[in-house]
């Protein structure tokens, strides 16, 4: 499991985002709203986050993993676009989440929330049986911890 974090933490931090000046740019433009998305729509972008990249959506989820190998402002999550009260382990896309550290100082690993968020694209990184795995990325623009997993 501390390999598993490892390398993850490490994927994770190498493998950001580079897009500074087209945030720069977007900045400008005024943003459209957070929109709620069903089931159906949250596959598709799991499907292709890359094709999905700059859409701005509400999604739930469980923390799985936010620690000294993730970082202070990224965390991997198990993630949907709808809440699952009672049900932790409804959340089923493994997806990586990225933010402002100080927005994230008080989210912690099985805390459930509820993030309002920009789809970043898609991610890969190593897994412990030395594959790899290609997960949603997401920028976290407010989040809110509503329970315990």
């Amino acid at each position: 499991m501390l390999l598993l974090a490892a390398l993850i933490g490490t994927a994770i931090n190498a493998a950001t985002p580079n897009s500074r000046a087209a945030d720069s740019a977007a900045a400008a433009v005024p943003l459209v709203p957070h929109r709620v998305i069903n089931s159906r729509d949250w596959q598709l972008i799991v499907k292709d986050p890359d094709a999905h990249e700059g859409e701005r959506i509400i999604v739930y989820g469980r923390v799985t993993q936010f620690d000294a190998a993730t970082g202070n402002d990224t965390f991997r999550a198990s993630v949907d676009s709808v809440d699952h009260p009672g049900n932790a382990y409804a959340f089923d896309t493994n997806t990586i989440l990225s933010g402002n550290a100080s927005a994230l100082k008080d989210v912690v690993i099985d805390d459930l929330f509820r993030a309002e968020v920009t789809v970043a694209g898609s991610m890969s990184y190593g897994t412990q049986i030395g594959g790899s795995t290609t997960v949603p990325m997401l920028t976290v623009d407010t989040i809110k911890v509503i329970g315990r997993g």
